[in-house]
């Protein structure tokens, strides 16, 4: 993703750190899909000290002024960060659904799309998620 600034960069895998770790549970997967999006950035060894360094609101407002085909790659990069264990966790699609309604990204993540995927988090009633997405 060459369009994307340094600061950009360390931006997006704020969001997507805040994502890995909204379950509280960080998986190896989602580790190495972050060291993969790091390594496609062309980021330094160190990158976490940055994205852990950044405000996830000074992330938030990086990614509200990029332009729109970037923001729907972030947005896929999110959702793909929510599945990539296998479990959608209720707190990561909050979190999902805060970022879009923050950056004006149009939301494409659904549940209904991975019905072999476990659900996990504090749901009151299943028919909840759903009905925020």
């Amino acid at each position: 993703m060459e369009e994307l600034t340094h600061a950009d960069k360390i931006a997006v895998l704020r969001i997507l750190n805040d994502i890995v770790n909204a379950d509280k549970i960080i998986k190896d997967v989602e580790v190495d899909y972050m060291n993969e999006i790091a390594c496609s950035f062309e980021l330094a060894d160190d990158f976490m000290n940055e994205v852990n360094n950044l405000v996830t609101l000074q992330a938030l407002s990086i990614v509200r002024a990029l332009p729109a085909e970037l923001k729907e790659k972030i947005a896929k990069m999110m959702g793909k960060m929510i599945v990539i264990d296998k479990d959608i966790n209720y707190n990561e699609v909050k979190l999902y659904n805060a970022v879009c309604e923050s950056c004006n990204i149009e939301r494409d993540f659904n549940v209904e799309d991975y019905p072999d995927f476990t659900l996990s988090g504090p749901f009151v009633n299943p028919e909840d998620l759903m009905n925020i997405i």
